[in-house]
């Protein structure tokens, strides 16, 4: 399974930007309707980091969730390009964003609940928005944005929300988090959920093993169990590249791309039933925090992206030490 390279071309661009610049990170939430069937509307959410470049250009990472409307249950990862006002310490500043968004959409075949898919692709996310910047470095948003070139299921989306304007992280304080070829080893437990309109839910469970290639950039090797879900249980091991964005002296914010392969058994109800061997990609959001100079603790997402409609999302909370 091919990971969305453009996607991970416009993650790389952001993580490569110049830290002199100011960085943001808003949770806007709201509704969403479906361009083609105007009585088709659900809730919308769009958790977004900002890379600010220049005092008029700027761009963006989202991950935007449709919500849930008739026989469809979408969300996506975005990267956007923005052109805005200059941002005033204090007042109003206005944006324009565009950039390709890479979808995730649970639907169906027959019309039947139980006969899901998981279908992916390419479509094009725009958006406009209006902040409010207060003094104490937050600010209130209204943005509108649009989904587009999604085969009838185009959306809309309004909404609104709070963000922080997060700063500059000195080099001393970045060169905390993570020193070249520093390695880690995690432990980490949490849940795993089907994406299939029951959401069935599982323990999951993984050991991790780190190694840092420079502030910016980590490799990874991961044993995850997924756990047992209904008829099914897979088990994989997965390498991801990770690109980390240090956002205070003991924060770091993660996003990893890899392949995962996995051993899956469909029917655990038979004996007999074959165990497919598949592989299949991995994409992760996650937040490290430095406890001192040798523990640290986790919180990753990670959604599994299979060709045979199988994609799940694995949410995983640990603890680790440096080496």
């Amino acid at each position: 399974m091919r990971l969305p390279k453009r996607l991970l071309c416009s993650a790389l661009l952001l993580a490569a930007a110049g830290a002199s610049q100011a960085q943001d990170a808003s949770l806007l939430a709201g509704a969403m309707r479906v361009d083609k069937d105007h009585g088709d509307a659900s809730f919308a959410v769009n958790v977004g980091y900002t890379q600010r470049l220049t005092p008029y250009f700027a761009l963006s990472a989202d991950y935007l969730n449709e919500g849930h409307p008739r026989l469809h249950h979408r969300d996506g990862l975005g990267a956007q390009a923005w052109l805005h006002t200059r941002v005033p310490q204090r007042g109003w500043s206005f944006g324009a964003g565009f950039g390709p968004y890479y979808y995730f959409d649970t639907t169906t075949g027959n019309g039947s609940l139980s006969d899901y898919r998981n279908e992916h692709g390419w479509g094009e996310l725009m958006s406009v928005d209006a902040i409010y910047h207060l003094h104490s470095h937050a600010y209130v948003e209204a943005r509108l944005s649009h989904t587009h070139g999604i085969p009838d299921r185009d959306t809309t989306q309004l909404m609104v929300g709070m963000g922080y304007e997060l700063g500059t992280v000195p080099n001393w304080e970045r060169k905390e988090n993570a020193d070249k070829g520093d390695e880690t080893i995690m432990l980490l437990g949490g849940r795993s959920i089907v994406n299939s309109f029951k959401s069935e839910k599982a323990t999951a469970a993984a050991v991790e093993y780190r190694r840092t290639v420079n502030p910016n950039v980590e490799w990874s090797v991961i044993l995850m169990d997924e756990g047992k879900v209904g008829v099914a249980e897979r088990i994989g091991v997965s390498s991801q590249i990770w690109l980390l964005r240090p956002f205070t002296e003991r924060t770091v914010l993660e996003m990893g791309f890899g392949a995962y392969g996995v051993r899956d058994q469909l029917d655990r109800t038979d004996a007999e039933a074959e165990r497919v061997t598949r592989l299949t990609g991995l994409a992760s959001i996650g937040m490290r925090y430095r406890i001192s100079d040798t523990w640290r603790a986790q919180l990753t997402w990670n959604r599994v992206i299979t060709d045979y409609h199988r994609d799940s999302d694995v949410f995983l909370l640990g603890a680790g030490v440096v080496f």
